[in-house]
């Protein structure tokens, strides 16, 4: 999720520096970016706990102590890999609040 997030807003530079010289606040270029992880987190944990379900009755026999199906085990799952993506995109949101403007637009 870190290198996804740290490319897109790489490429996205001068698109950020445009939108502070225009007046953009740092906060809502850390929503921009953030908004485009947590589309991503939700995509993955949708299709993540949809396959665990799916694949679940294949390892039913390697499980020791829990059900397949566990859905507190899933839900801690989700909740864990989701903070950790989260705060994966947070470092490049932090980042490209931080752009200087002048500096973007000067080397554009």
């Amino acid at each position: 999720m870190y290198g996804i997030t740290a490319y897109s807003v790489a490429r996205r530079q001068t698109e950020i520096g445009v939108r502070m010289a225009l007046g953009a606040a740092p906060v809502d270029v850390v929503r921009l970016v953030l908004s485009r992880v947590a589309l991503l987190l939700g995509a993955g944990v949708v299709v993540g706990v949809v396959a665990s379900l799916w694949v679940s009755t294949l390892v039913a026999s390697l499980l020791y102590g829990i059900e397949p199906r566990d859905p507190a085990t899933l839900a801690w799952a989700a909740v864990i890999l989701a903070a950790v993506g989260a705060s994966a995109g947070w470092l490049p949101a932090w980042r490209a609040s931080r752009t200087d403007p002048a500096a973007v637009l000067r080397n554009s």
